[in-house]
């Protein structure tokens, strides 16, 4: 069964090597078990796993704060990786405010994946994790990559709000995609 697995994560600031190299692993996984990965079309740790899938031959979609593809390359973000794109309507009120599309990116990225993956991350990969957490998705979280992913379990716990998300835990991207698969039947 194919899955749409998002991957959401630091697209600015520094980001160790490991931590790239665990989000290229994890983009190749996805690819590799016929699953589509979705961003948000931006650079960092989302573009490395979705150039990862691609080469792989896997299926990405990004869904850019944009409205279409001439807008998506003035904001320099990727595209050289991607199969498919989801943009900004154009009659959207708040079209030409980057920041509020990031937002509406980011409620329909995630609301598109029956899986999320947090790699690191900061404010909007936050804003992503907590869509993920309301709407009950599956989350994967990949532990020691710093960011918020370093606070997610302690934040759940404090906040102590029920829904029906499964947040999963590992370090290892071949464990986590294994158990987000297992979680996913």
């Amino acid at each position: 069964m194919t899955f749409k697995i998002g991957i959401f994560g630091s697209a600015l600031g520094q980001i160790d090597s490991e931590t790239l190299k665990k989000s290229r692993e994890i983009g190749a996984l996805i690819a590799k078990n016929n699953h589509i990965l979705i961003t948000g079309g931006c650079p960092g740790i989302p573009y490395e796993a979705a150039k990862a899938a691609y080469k792989e031959g896997g299926k990405t979609i990004a869904y850019s704060p944009a409205t279409d593809i001439e807008e998506h390359k003035k904001t320099s973000f990727p595209t050289d990786c991607t199969t498919k794109y989801i943009f900004i309507p154009k009659d959207y009120k708040h079209s030409k405010d980057i920041d509020i599309c990031k937002k509406y990116r980011n409620v329909s990225s995630v609301s598109a994946c029956d899986a999320a993956i947090m790699i690191s991350g900061r404010i909007g990969t936050l804003n992503e994790f907590t869509i993920a957490y309301d709407l009950g998705k599956i989350i994967g979280i990949l532990e020691n990559t710093g960011g918020i992913t370093t606070h997610i379990q302690k934040l759940v716990e404090d906040l102590n709000k029920k829904t029906n998300a499964k947040i999963i835990y590992s370090k290892e991207p071949k464990d986590l995609i294994a158990k987000i698969q297992e979680a996913l039947k």
